[in-house]
């Protein structure tokens, strides 16, 4: 067995290394989205004589973001990372304090005009790399656990953190081509169904119109059903699933309805009605198996359970026979998937501030860099990169040592010898450097 050296010496002058050397393929990326310019010129910011510029400093905290930064005070260590500057087009890179006030000057127009940038880009990269026919839109919330005294935290229904201050987002994604589409930062204390008429209006203000209100469906859970929110849906022309809450009547319905067998020991049924305070009568599903053995599982879309029995019901528009309408539900547990990666693999709950604007700002720049990450993947990945996760991406391609040197008139990115992914980090690369998207 080899001993280590007995003595060693240090050298801390080399300022050309990373830990981050695949970070170069997203920076490619969003230099042929002419990410930087947009910044520079469809977004009018607050900046200050002899300070970073505004469009630097947003680039600065997504890029800090996608590599896997979860705090902005975490971000030091990209100060002396010459590599990592050196991709970012900076000469030093902003301390926490400049990014914190950053963050406090923007105004609520500014994260407006965030927000209209983000949909832009989502616009021009909609048909890429095929424009899709339908869209399919899964509503949810998260609750955000808090520790300390952010304004607009509020103490708010979590099972289990009773008690605690939170807020409680609002998010929208598109389950066709799994990206985010519209989100909401609200209060802890705000009930999942609050104001989400006005949020489903600005969801389908950002569809485009060559996508026609017939071929536009949303899905929600439980939290969402209700009269008001069914009526304006049909008013809308959009087919929807929505999970039926657990009502007394609604119960009764489902265990008296008309089953047919499935081959796997599934039954199912449907009913039609009108729960209280609905002026017509609409189509149930009910969906009923063996009660599963694991608990967890038999809490997965179950409505109640009732002589060994467990029971899904859903209200539907949708002129499918009920197993298919169940079918056509149950990928949306996708989105809990899509919020984890939010909560665990991106800052989502980490927010920077005491103050309520600057959070609602990371929150949107959070958003914002999990698209770009997501639009990285479709647009220069092999397939089944699609649905990896950001965690996936890092460990293979964006969180890679490397060394930046200059040889024979040619910057070269030096990778180790032994990288599994060479092949997929090449081609990669070539493929963002070879995208051609409107200005």
């Amino acid at each position: 067995m080899r001993k280590g050296p007995r003595t060693l010496h240090f050298s801390f002058t080399d300022a050309s290394l990373t830990h981050f050397g695949g970070m170069v393929l997203v920076q490619r990326f969003c230099s042929k989205l002419h990410l930087r310019h947009r910044l520079q010129h469809r977004l009018h910011l607050p900046s200050r004589r002899g300070d970073y510029a505004p469009a630097d400093l947003i680039l600065a905290l997504l890029f800090a973001v996608i590599a896997g930064l979860r705090r902005i005070n975490k971000t030091e260590v990209l100060q002396y990372n010459g590599t990592f500057l050196s991709l970012l087009g900076l000469e030093r890179f902003p301390d926490q304090s400049s990014l914190r006030r950053f963050l406090r000057r923007l105004t609520p127009d500014n994260i407006r005009q965030l927000v209209r940038l983000h949909d832009q880009l989502r616009r021009l990269l909609f048909t890429a790399p095929h424009p899709a026919s339908a869209l399919i839109f899964d509503v949810d919330s998260v609750v955000l656990t808090l520790y300390g005294q952010q304004q607009g935290a509020r103490v708010g229904y979590n099972p289990k953190k009773k008690g605690r201050r939170s807020y409680h987002p609002l998010l929208c994604f598109e389950a066709g081509r799994q990206e985010f589409w519209h989100g909401s930062l609200r209060r802890g204390d705000t009930g999942a169904n609050t104001g989400v008429l006005h949020f489903l209006r600005r969801v389908l203000a950002k569809a485009p119109s060559i996508i026609p209100r017939s071929r536009i469906r949303v899905r929600a859970d439980a939290g969402y059903f209700s009269g008001k929110l069914v009526r304006w849906l049909e008013t809308q022309a959009l087919g929807y699933v929505v999970v039926a809450r657990e009502h007394r009547r609604i119960k009764a319905r489902a265990q008296a309805a008309h089953f047919q067998k499935l081959r796997h020991g599934w039954e199912v049924g449907e009913f039609r009605y009108a729960p209280t305070g609905w002026k017509k009568p609409r189509r149930f599903v009910v969906v009923r198996r063996p009660k599963p053995a694991d608990p967890e599982e038999a809490q997965q879309l179950t409505l109640f359970t009732e002589r060994g029995w467990s029971y899904s019901v859903l209200v539907t528009n949708l002129k499918l026979t009920p197993w298919r309408v169940w079918r056509f539900y149950c990928p949306r547990a996708t989105i809990e998937k899509n919020i984890r990666e939010l909560l665990y693999d991106l800052p989502l709950g980490k927010v920077p501030s005491a103050h309520w604007l600057p959070n609602v700002a990371f929150f949107q720049l959070v958003l914002l860099a999990y698209d770009l990450a997501h639009w990285f993947k479709r647009l220069c990945l092999p397939p089944h990169y699609l649905h990896a996760t950001l965690e996936t991406l890092r460990t293979d391609l964006l969180v890679v040592p490397a060394r930046l040197v200059r040889t024979a008139g040619r910057n070269v990115l030096q990778l180790p010898r032994d990288y599994h992914h060479r092949e997929l980090f090449v081609r990669a690369y070539r493929t963002a450097s070879n995208l051609c998207l409107p200005h």
